[in-house]
């Protein structure tokens, strides 16, 4: 009893001390690999971005940063954003290759995009969705895709009020921008809810394909477009990446049960997956218990190698956890022989008697 009583302390108090970080659970999707071989991820839960060189060594790039998705520029360097968890603060940032940081966007105060979803495109014009509404407005809320030029100007190119709609402009209706990344002929591809949807320059939305549906208030995230044009998608819903070449459209990769991708990128080296535990899993890397994070590398001969995989913080919570439980266990085990033993004895005491 006593045993039983001190488990349950000691896993009340662990729960105590990791229950706050719940409520601020969700995945990142950024992934890219530049031009010297290296592969940058966005970590969420540490709001680090990590960069695994080809080498195996994991090293932190830049800390305190909370991107959810990263771009790779025409000149190599990886472009990411930050946004504040205290106030309406958002930030673009650019990596070269020597390994130096300036902002392309300073940090800003009720910044128009959310920089949640995000892109940089070839021109330096940066591309993402309005900033989310909440509590939502009585009319309903508005999803739209915006654009920031170097000159400071910010446009809207599609969308309206939150929905599913194909059409130019306003008349597109958009449902939850995620993963963007650029088409070879200069169009958005876009992650909106189970879709993969086209956006051209002037803002027609037309539909690719529907890849999935929303379970656990989640579906596609990061979208990539590898070197012979094919199209990959992190289903994080289904738990696969999708492949989509012309009109075909397969299942590339599949990682079990426990692990579902969020983000993808492709280079003719093969295909980069940034994965997280299945929904409702991913709480694991808010509360810091367990793997959370894992990057895997899926060759060209189809080979998959795993880069590196992250655990949480307090990981150490459940190794003891689970080295007391199971050390209660074998006590329990071993007072029960015991008892056993004893009473053997007392009976052929009595027998001999």
């Amino acid at each position: 009893m006593r045993i039983r009583c001190l488990v349950k302390v000691i896993a009340a108090a662990a729960f105590v001390g990791i229950v706050p970080s719940i409520a601020g659970a969700h995945e990142g999707w950024g992934i890219v690999v530049d031009g010297r071989g290296r592969v940058y991820v966005t970590d969420i839960p540490a709001n680090t971005i990590w960069r695994i060189t080809p080498g195996g060594s994991v090293e932190a790039a830049r800390r305190d940063t909370h991107s959810h998705a990263l771009s790779l520029g025409p000149d190599g360097a990886v472009y990411g954003s930050h946004a504040s968890l205290t106030a309406p603060v958002v930030q673009v940032w650019r990596l070269d290759d020597s390994g130096q940081f300036t902002d392309i966007i300073p940090s800003t105060r009720d910044f128009p995009l959310s920089m949640q979803s995000f892109m940089r495109a070839p021109d330096g014009s940066v591309y993402s969705s309005n900033v989310y509404q909440y509590p939502e407005p009585p009319g309903g809320r508005s999803v739209y895709l915006l654009r920031w030029s170097p000159t400071g100007a910010i446009d809207t190119i599609a969308g309206g009020r939150a929905g599913h709609a194909d059409g130019t402009g306003s008349a597109a209706q958009l449902e939850s921008i995620d993963g963007m990344t650029l088409l070879a002929d200069g169009s958005i591809l876009l992650a909106d809810g189970g879709w993969l949807r086209r956006i051209s320059a002037d803002g027609h939305v037309t539909p690719i394909s529907k890849l999935t549906e929303k379970r656990w208030d989640q579906d596609l995230l990061g979208v990539a477009v590898g070197p012979d044009d094919v199209i990959y998608a992190a289903d994080f819903a289904g738990r696969v990446v999708h492949r989509l070449s012309g009109t075909r459209a397969d299942t590339l990769y599949n990682p079990g049960m426990f692990w579902a991708p969020t983000g993808v990128t492709a280079t003719a080296q093969g295909v980069y997956v940034l994965e997280h535990p299945r929904a409702p899993l991913g709480i694991l890397g808010d509360i810091g218990i367990g793997p959370y994070l894992r990057v895997r590398h899926i060759k060209p001969n189809s080979d998959v190698d795993t880069l590196t995989t992250m655990w949480g913080r307090n990981s150490w919570i459940l190794l003891v956890a689970f080295g007391i439980v199971t050390g209660a266990v074998l006590l329990a085990a071993r007072l029960r022989r015991n008892r056993r033993l004893q009473r053997g004895s007392i009976d052929i005491v009595d027998s001999g008697a």
